[in-house]
């Protein structure tokens, strides 16, 4: 099971037939799905609600207001095709072989504050929603998500492993501790600054973690399973010249925390 935050960029249009929640994955969360979209295309017809509640401003609110307010009649796409930012460009699901790709639409799953998870061949329209915003009773998305899907994820993990890539403000949407998992994953990408010191790579981890999803749904048994799952990064040479550290490398509670380094 990977974990992965959306992106905030998205793409426009989409040529599949409008939005049925039955549709989408975890249907157990198709009721907060109808509230929460309900209560999106009502902030829609508010200017400056929909600025509050969206962070954005000028021609992006209007066009974000736009879709909000279509969410129900606008046109859908995949989810993979849908988001658009810098990791899941670098996926190139598209280039992945037959057995990779169902590795992905299995493996993978994308939290979205408002659809709660989706996997990445649902088929949703554009929307503009962050996970922090705060749509219903003063409440993040992730405060009104958490315990639904945490429930949903407990359901899921059964045991398994878990590939935890989500920044906090995702991580947020989840109790880690209610779900019975055998082994967890974190990851994180450092590099000596000239100085000599270790420095957290941030501007690049989005990139970085692409390369290893498409290395973990490559190996799918053996990402899967808690007796090969750190064998397999371990042996993972980054593209850009990270490299697994074991020294860095912690694990406590049955969460494992990965550093690769650069130099």
């Amino acid at each position: 099971m990977i974990l992965l935050p959306p992106s905030e960029g998205k793409s426009s249009g989409g040529d599949g037939a409008p939005l049925v929640l039955n549709s989408l994955s975890f249907k157990s969360l198709n009721p907060m799905r109808e509230r929460i979209a309900k209560a999106l295309i009502s902030v829609s017809d508010r200017p400056r609600s929909s600025r509050t509640l969206l962070g954005v401003k000028g021609p992006a609110l209007e066009k974000a207001r736009a879709e909000n307010a279509e969410l129900r009649s606008a046109p859908t796409l995949p989810v993979i095709q849908r988001y658009t930012g810098v990791m899941y460009d670098a996926i190139e699901h598209e280039t992945l072989g037959t057995n990779e790709r169902g590795a992905f639409g299995r493996s993978v799953i994308i939290m979205s504050g408002l659809f709660g998870m989706v996997r990445p061949f649902d088929m949703i329209p554009a929307y503009k929603l962050k996970m922090g915003g705060k749509l219903m009773r003063g409440k993040s998305c992730a405060a009104v998500w958490k315990r639904l899907i945490t429930e949903s994820l407990a359901d899921s993990a059964q045991g398994g492993v878990v590939w935890d890539l989500l920044p906090n403000e995702h991580s947020a949407a989840w109790d880690s501790s209610s779900v019975h998992y055998a082994s967890r994953f974190t990851v994180k990408f450092v590099q000596h600054s000239a100085a000599g010191q270790i420095k957290t790579v941030n501007h690049w981890s989005k990139l970085l973690k692409a390369a290893l999803v498409r290395h973990l749904v490559s190996n799918e048994k053996a990402a899967g399973a808690p007796d090969s799952a750190l064998d397999l990064v371990a042996g993972f040479s980054h593209p850009e010249g990270y490299e697994f550290s074991e020294e860095l490398t912690s694990t406590a509670d049955d969460v494992t925390d990965i550093v690769f380094v650069k130099g």
